[in-house]
């Protein structure tokens, strides 16, 4: 897309490549942006964060070349907030709070980044020439993404390796599930989850 507007979102997280987007009037939402202007954050916005882009599929370079998209250009990190909040909006000010300035985004933890995998519902080699994200990331997020690879893989070998009889495995496997179920509701992502079940 050349443009996105997002508008009146609370506790979503957008996934979008783009030549430019504004965000307006949105709460507790979460940006992984690929976009060559400065993201424009106007109104009434609270709780915004914004990080680099995290995805990709097949054809996503075709669709950028197609609309103008420079992929060496990523101005997520940047945002510029436009504006004055309503010192009258009880929901965000206490009474008595003069004109302020409109909130900017913050950016996302390199710890908590991670990467959206878009499924291959049809098996096989997925068409098209992209086969990883095409914006590069900061080399802090670079750096956080193999902290939490190489943890995962001492983890995994940990796993196998350890001397359990069968049942105690599966007593292993079945605490790591409750574990995992746990965080995906205690981060919200049990929603995207849900999304892909609907479809």
């Amino acid at each position: 897309l050349q443009a996105v507007r997002i508008e009146h979102c609370e506790r979503v997280h957008v996934i979008t490549a783009a030549k430019r987007i504004c965000i307006a009037n949105c709460r507790e939402c979460m940006f992984f942006l690929g976009v060559n202007q400065r993201p424009l954050i106007v109104g009434d916005n609270h709780k915004l964060q914004v990080a680099p882009y995290n995805t990709f599929y097949g054809q996503l370079e075709e669709h950028m070349n197609e609309v103008g998209i420079d992929a060496t250009i990523n101005r997520w990190n940047e945002p510029l907030a436009l504006g004055v909040v309503d010192p009258h909006d009880s929901l965000s000010h206490p009474a008595g709070v003069s004109d302020a300035q409109a909130e900017s985004g913050s950016h996302l933890d390199p710890e908590q980044f991670t990467n959206f995998l878009i499924p291959n519902w049809y098996g096989g080699e997925s068409e098209g020439s992209t086969k990883d994200n095409p914006f590069p990331l900061p080399d802090i997020y670079v750096a956080s993404q193999h902290r939490n690879q190489n943890n995962l893989g001492e983890v995994k070998q940990l796993l196998r390796e350890a001397p359990l009889e069968e049942n105690k495995k599966r007593e292993l496997s079945t605490a790591l599930h409750v574990y995992f179920k746990d965080w995906l509701y205690a981060s919200g992502n049990i929603r995207q989850l849900y999304c892909l079940q609907g479809e």
